[in-house]
């Protein structure tokens, strides 16, 4: 009967590793020992002029108009070698940002040298960005690209810091941290180059925890986003000049989307213009708390496709190419008189409202409040000084301000205008000027988003409702995932099995993700094994038990994945699960541990490497990697726990114990501590400390129904 109860098991741990699946993490090795690698064959290949098809001056004769309003964009300067502005700029010695970082950008005949205390010396090899900022990217001592975040603020001509402190007083990052320059956040290859390059691939190898990276030309130039160039390169050669490009607007969006967007990347670089997005990357849903506000809005840096998809003008039809020229990269209208907008809400277009802006934004013409983006896209700053529009086009709502502390444009913009303005106001005047309008399913999907995070009673019941009755696919399948967060009951195993058969793929993937390939019928699991879609075929093989049962050419492309991007903490966990399934103990075990040098400051990832290694059977270095998490936050309740389900497996029951009362010391709600410190109790005959220990975890946690049946089974007193 005991038996039944205990749950420390190594199936624990590696749900425990599924769970991280959630958390993105992107970071930084140590460096390899090795000698410090020839600056001049990098240096020639940031100046070579690229392969023959990507050569913008090919494509000048016959489509001049096109590449003269490309030459000067963002996407033109994405990428550069340094230049003698740029080494004017660097011999700077008195700003006083480099003074107090004690940075010297040294100029020696053949490059600038980055010289930091503490560090060696790193050559300065080019630069990504235009403006806002430039960043110069610097190589490191085992040969990986690096971006510092002392960036140059090229409007205010000025040196500053990517992590310049924030409203929340937040400091620059220390060494081990993931935004640090000298790691994996900052690294180059890993984050920056595939959006900063043409036809760019990494080519990361885990093993030896290196880059082979190879590229087709600098910056992003017409053959990234034209495809089947070499081939009409060829056509051109040959005297035939027409050629007809087939891509629809949905084909360029996508395009668009594969660096406009927060995603995971399925396929090592393999996109090419044209091809389905989804069948080589996967949107981040709103899933994780701290990327969205439960509104939509955005937090975390998304890069824009993943509010457009949950839009509602997303989801009408509205693409990139209705309001941005493919070229400059500018509006094709102005949006300062609003034409931009009045596009479509001025004439009907695409079955879009009719709005006219006096008299729906009730301020005078030509102030900020009348112009339909100040309210609808508000800027968000990243990077410090790089202010973004929110492309969820929510509308502010002062109510969800005062509810969520979801920021509105209407007070803060007040504000800035000198105007004295505070929420009450905003309330007020919400209220009068558009009444019920302002109750929108914004509001509905904001407060179900918020107690679902919270663990609201009730919250559930209205997720079952809200995922079935919602037609927007990001949404959807937003709440499809969000069932991760409710206890699960029969009714949601119905809905989950109906949603794995959902027309859209983010929704399928949502869905099997939570559900696992184990728990479908066979003809239903085969189906998703054989999707269409990448996404879903990549996320059913993962949750596949061990990842096993799946044919020759979903193994090859789970494999692709797993590789390309095994150069992160939660990656590099991923090939080691993967390699253990696949019997190669060793290997997985070096995986595992490679995982914390990425994020050395990360007590996530020392956690779910120990984990992994446990599961490899190297309980010594799991212990060892718990250990090193505690010295960073000893009263992290999550590796209390792993410490106390190890010690369990090892039947050290005294140690057990100790480390899951510290769980539930530091976290009175952690349910699963609760319940293995009471059974172990109960195991060992201490019935008084048990009964005491489920009474206090009751107290803590009245609604629990794992404890409620727990204290129905457990032994009467005397």
């Amino acid at each position: 009967m005991n038996r039944q109860f205990l749950l420390i098991s190594v199936v624990l741990l590696l749900l425990a590793t599924c769970a991280g699946l959630a958390i993105r993490f992107v970071l930084f090795p140590a460096p390899a020992e090795k000698q410090f690698p020839e600056v001049t064959a990098l240096l020639d290949q940031f100046v070579e002029e690229g392969q023959d098809h990507t050569k913008p001056e090919n494509c000048i004769e016959c489509h001049r108009e096109q590449v003269e309003l490309w030459q000067n964009s963002h996407h033109a300067l994405a990428n550069a070698p340094l230049d003698e502005e740029d080494r004017q700029r660097l011999a700077m010695k008195d700003d006083s940002l480099l003074v107090e970082r004690n940075i010297r950008w040294k100029d020696r005949p053949d490059t600038v040298v980055l010289n930091e205390e503490g560090v060696p010396d790193q050559p300065i090899v080019g630069t990504i960005g235009l403006t806002p900022l430039v960043q110069y990217l610097h190589m490191a001592e085992d040969g990986r690209i690096q971006t510092h975040d002392v960036a140059w603020d090229a409007l205010n001509e000025e040196w500053f810091s990517v992590f310049e402190l924030d409203d929340e007083g937040q400091e620059l990052r220390r060494p081990g941290e993931w935004g640090h320059w000298t790691g994996q956040g900052m690294n180059w290859d890993a984050n920056c180059a595939y959006c900063h390059m043409t036809e760019f691939e990494k080519k990361y190898e885990p093993e030896t925890n290196s880059y082979h990276r190879e590229w087709a030309h600098m910056a992003i130039t017409c053959a990234q986003c034209h495809p089947d160039m070499k081939v009409h390169m060829s056509q051109i050669r040959n005297g035939l000049k027409e050629f007809e490009e087939t891509m629809t607007k949905q084909q360029m969006m996508e395009y668009c989307a594969t660096c406009h967007a927060r995603r995971d990347q399925l396929t090592a670089d393999r996109f090419v213009a044209g091809d389905d997005f989804e069948d080589h990357f996967s949107l981040t849903l709103m899933d994780i708390d701290g990327v969205y506000h439960p509104d939509g809005q955005v937090i975390g840096e998304n890069y824009v496709y993943g509010s457009l998809t949950m839009s509602k003008m997303g989801h009408a039809g509205v693409y990139c190419m209705d309001c941005h020229d493919p070229h400059t990269l500018d509006f094709v209208l102005p949006w300062e008189n609003n034409a931009l907008c009045q596009r479509c809400h001025g004439s009907g277009e695409m079955d879009a409202p009719k709005i006219d802006p006096l008299a729906h934004g009730r301020h005078k013409p030509g102030s900020t409040g009348n112009q339909c983006v100040e309210c609808h896209m508000p800027l968000t700053p990243f990077m410090g000084r790089d202010p973004r529009r929110d492309h969820s086009f929510s509308h502010p709502d002062p109510l969800l301000t005062k509810e969520m502390n979801i920021p509105n444009v209407c007070v803060g913009c007040h504000e800035k205008e000198g105007i004295n303005a505070d929420l009450e106001w905003n309330l007020q005047y919400a209220h009068e000027w558009y009444g019920e309008d302002m109750n929108a399913d914004r509001r509905t999907k904001a407060r179900l988003m918020r107690d679902l995070f919270d663990g609201v009673e009730g919250a559930g019941d209205r997720l079952k409702v809200a995922v079935v009755e919602e037609e927007n696919r990001m949404w959807k399948a937003t709440f499809t995932s969000m069932f991760q967060y409710v206890p699960s009951d029969q009714e949601i195993f119905n809905i989950l099995l109906e949603l794995v058969k959902d027309p859209e793929p983010m929704v399928r993937s949502a869905a099997i993700r939570l559900l696992g390939t184990a728990n479908l019928p066979e003809e239903t699991r085969q189906e998703l094994l054989d999707d269409p879609i990448r996404m879903v075929r990549i996320a059913a093989a993962l949750s596949s038990p061990q990842m096993q049962g799946i044919s020759p050419e979903l193994e090859a492309e789970l494999l692709e994945y797993i590789r390309h991007t095994a150069d992160s903490p939660m990656g590099s966990l991923r090939l080691s699960s993967y390699l253990m399934s696949r019997g190669d103990v060793e290997a997985s075990r070096k995986m595992a541990k490679q995982a914390v040098t990425f994020e050395p400051l990360n007590v996530e990832a020392h956690r779910l490497a120990a984990v992994q290694l446990h599961a490899s059977g190297d309980s010594e270095s799991a212990f060892k990697s718990l250990e090193n998490g505690l010295k960073l936050e000893p009263n992290n309740p999550l590796l209390h726990f792993n410490m106390g389900l190890l010690y369990a497996e090892l039947e050290n029951r005294e140690l057990a114990i100790r480390s899951l009362n510290a769980a539930v010391t530091s976290d009175n709600q952690f349910e699963d501590a609760w319940f293995n410190l009471i059974v172990l109790y109960w195991q060992m005959g201490q019935m008084p400390t048990a009964r005491a220990k489920l009474s206090e975890a009751l107290t803590a946690i009245p609604t629990s129904r794992r404890l409620q049946q727990l204290a129905a089974q457990m032994p009467p007193a005397g």
